[in-house]
């Protein structure tokens, strides 16, 4: 039986996150062609190993888990990494595995360092020629010439975000240029580089999940209308209140455009194993841009990629043993 290390928690800002993910795979992996074991990591980075890593990260209980190191990974024939955001979704846990020469779910070190950084990332999507919203990125001694930069010559409302990130923590709408300067402090909070990119008109956001290490399946698109003015850390795990078109009830024509520019964004970064693709659509001038490519996605009960997958035959429990199988085979 394949030996399945299921690793989460983290030291990033979505370390919730990622447990709830983690639990979910662990309900659904096949128990009968995988022997699951699960390690958890601290928000200090410390490693644990046993039953109770769920009890042990959320409660404190650490009576069902043992401490370890990085090289307990030696003991298992491949890793699924449910770390969401920095030092889990950015290439550093992929370096590790790939130095001990362990298999692992999911994209390498370059496609998740260039997809993590969403100003990199934005370089190489407008060398791809794929259409995205107009963009600045700098570190924090260059605020004063980014902003001025900004009010000079970007439209309002702009997005402030920190460049590497996710679930939509540190993200500000900045309707005003007085609110510039408070938005990109809040981001520095997460981030050593913040990126503002214009506002563009969104009526959807679109969602496609993506499968595969060469021949590609590419979903639907899947949509969201946010519950707030746009899709915040609140709406995703708190309130809610964003509804939800699986699949998005777009033109077929575009619904083709999107799915090929997804397939372009992850062949650009590299991709491999995964990715949820998030493109804003606004359907009076029928013009869809790129928002951004997750490498590790959500994978709650009600996160998108598992069910965007689904649209395409897998269920749960199928799409997890796809990730792992591709992980071992690499084809």
């Amino acid at each position: 039986m394949i030996k399945v290390a299921l690793v989460f928690g983290g030291k990033s800002p979505e370390h919730p996150v990622s447990i709830v993910s983690a639990k979910s795979v662990y309900s659904n992996i096949d128990r009968g062609k995988f022997k699951v074991n699960l390690l958890a990591i601290t928000k200090q980075g410390d490693f644990f190993i046993g039953e109770g890593c769920f009890d042990f990260l959320e409660k404190g209980d650490t009576s069902g888990v043992k401490q370890t190191d990085c090289g307990i990974f030696k003991s298992f024939d491949v890793v699924f990494p449910v770390l969401h955001g920095p030092f889990g979704e950015d290439g550093t846990i992929q370096g590790m595995l790939d130095f001990l020469g362990i298999p692992y779910v999911g994209c390498g070190v370059e496609a998740s360092a260039i997809s993590m950084h969403k100003g990199i990332s934005r370089d190489l999507f407008k060398i791809a020629n794929i259409p995205q919203p107009e963009y600045i990125y700098f570190s924090k001694n260059e605020t004063e010439n980014a902003i001025a930069k900004i009010v000079n010559s970007f439209k309002f409302p702009v997005f402030v975000k920190p460049c590497k990130g996710g679930s939509s923590i540190g993200i500000s709408k900045v309707k005003t240029k007085e609110e510039l300067r408070k938005a990109i402090e809040n981001a520095f909070k997460y981030d050593s580089e913040v990126i503002v990119e214009e506002g563009v008109r969104v009526t959807k956001e679109l969602e496609v999940a993506v499968l595969g290490n060469n021949e590609l399946t590419v979903s639907p698109p899947g949509g969201l209308i946010p519950g707030d003015e746009f899709y915040t850390y609140e709406d995703k795990y708190i309130e809610t209140k964003t509804k939800f078109e699986i699949p998005a009830k777009i033109p077929k024509d575009l619904e083709q455009k999107i799915k090929n520019m997804a397939k372009k964004a992850f062949k650009t970064v590299k991709g491999k194993g995964m990715a949820r693709i998030d493109f804003l659509y606004d359907e009076e001038k029928s013009s869809v841009v790129i928002n951004e490519i997750n490498t590790i996605p959500g994978f709650t009960e009600i996160s998108m990629y598992p069910k965007l997958m689904a649209l395409c035959g897998y269920s749960f429990k199928a799409l997890i043993t796809k990730l792992i199988e591709l992980a071992l085979n690499n084809d």
